[in-house]
């Protein structure tokens, strides 16, 4: 059984592209670095005025560090975690703050697309977060979940979401997961926030989501 990925950080990868990528790329592109458009996933974001939009090469290399963190020492689980991002690209991620700066939170909202046409029965967005949800539960990360996944409509694309939530070095970290499916892809859309005035910053992104989904 192949699992998806979310996690407290990045967890997304460069993946080998299908022959449709030839005619639309699966990278996302911005002319004006405000309005961000991914033609072969069909989705289009604005990043808030100030924050820093992350380059595809330094998204993999914070993957490479949250499977390490996510698997700890269960070797079967990273093997699966490792297997699963071959399939995995990243779309966007905007952070606040670029990530190192010397701040104690840095809100972000981030995008990856995987393969899942080796698991037919990922039909909504729903069906996807229960596998990242089952995963990352078993993983090392103290994550809890608040329920189970509700879904809302955003724009024209019905999303499934999951709230979840931990605490690092005494701050309350919050996240609420999207997702849907398209195609033979499922994209998610990765919130992390810690008060309400970084929520409704967060918020504002997904809000401005424009996604074609099934």
């Amino acid at each position: 059984m192949k699992y998806s990925i979310l996690s407290l950080c990045v967890l997304a990868a460069l993946a080998g592209c299908s022959d449709a990528a030839k005619e639309k790329s699966a990278l996302t592109h911005s002319s004006d670095q405000v309005k961000y458009v991914n033609e072969f996933f069909g989705v289009e974001v604005r990043k808030p005025e100030g924050w820093f939009a992350q380059d595809p090469e330094t998204t993999m290399k914070m993957n490479a560090q949250a499977s390490g963190m996510m698997a700890g020492d269960n070797k079967q689980m990273k093997a699966i975690i490792d297997q699963s991002l071959k399939s995995t690209t990243p779309i966007f991620a905007f952070f606040e703050n670029e990530p190192g700066a010397p701040v104690r939170t840095n809100p972000s909202v981030i995008s990856v697309a995987e393969n899942v046409s080796i698991m037919p029965g990922v039909k909504s967005g729903c069906d996807y977060l229960f596998h990242a949800q089952k995963l990352i539960e078993a993983s090392p990360m103290n994550l809890k979940f608040a329920g189970s996944c509700q879904t809302t409509q955003v724009g024209a694309a019905k999303l499934g979401y999951l709230d979840a939530s931990t605490s690092i070095n005494g701050i309350q970290v919050k996240q609420r997961y999207y997702a849907c499916v398209k195609g033979e892809h499922a994209l998610s859309f990765i919130q992390t926030y810690f008060d309400e005035p970084s929520r409704a910053k967060v918020d504002g992104v997904v809000n401005s989501l424009v996604a074609q989904c099934n």
